[in-house]
């Protein structure tokens, strides 16, 4: 009897113990209150209205007027280079080598003439072109009984503009790049035995029309205000 008696007092007892294991409050982490909270009182777990951020269009006289074509954009800088990480290539698909003046040389002319300094101290420019290539590519066009060859000509030029202080730290640094592969209504196919004056005057009209992207890019965003610091207005 006693026996019976003690077993059933060890099952009431472990009934007890489950019973209070699980009313134990469990607990979650709240990422408002940054504490860790029960779960029936967590801040989170009720639903929150939706706050919008409305949109403010951008006012007109949010930027500068663009630098008319003809006078120098000055830099807030003591002194400006000029340079070039592009390694003129020497083979196809490359043909960019082949041309009297090379489009490098016709992005550094421009660059010289379209930017200047004001002679603040302990400010330097780099003025570097980065790409300055205009690729060849053989297309075929026709069906099977009027197949012809063609070659279509792709150009990408990239320049990177940057402002440094006297101890080498970046103070302002920006990255255009333009390529014809954008621009799908670009003519910049030519006859398989085009002669190579025909090529020549569509690589030189490919140069001038991309660098006057690549100068209207990077000029509309120096004539925003962000860069009032570094430009002469």
């Amino acid at each position: 009897m006693s026996l019976k008696i003690s077993r059933l007092t060890a099952l009431t007892a472990c009934v007890l113990g489950l019973q209070a294991c699980g009313s134990t409050a469990t607990y979650q982490y709240d990422p408002q209150t940054q504490n860790y909270v029960p779960a029936q009182q967590s801040v989170a777990s009720q639903p929150q209205a939706y706050a919008e951020t409305p949109y403010e269009p951008r006012a007109t006289g949010d930027s500068h007027p663009l630098v008319p074509m003809g006078k120098k954009i000055k830099l807030k800088a003591e002194d400006i280079r000029f340079i070039s990480s592009y390694n003129l290539p020497t083979r196809a698909p490359n043909v960019d080598q082949l041309m009297l003046v090379y489009p490098e040389q016709i992005i550094h002319k421009w660059a010289t003439n379209r930017f200047s300094v004001d002679k603040t101290p302990d400010r330097h420019v780099r003025f570097m072109i980065t790409d300055a290539s205009i690729i060849e590519e053989r297309i075929y066009t026709g069906g099977s009984l009027d197949k012809s060859a063609k070659h279509r000509y792709y150009g990408s030029f990239a320049v990177m503009l940057q402002v440094t202080d006297s101890e080498g730290r970046v103070l302002f640094e920006t990255t255009k790049r333009v390529d014809t592969r954008d621009f799908p209504n670009t003519l910049t196919v030519v006859e398989q035995d085009a002669s190579l004056e025909t090529r020549e005057k569509l690589w030189l009209g490919m140069t001038y029309d991309l660098l006057k992207r690549l100068s209207y890019q990077l000029e509309e965003e120096l004539s925003m205000p962000s860069f009032n610091e570094f430009v002469e207005r």
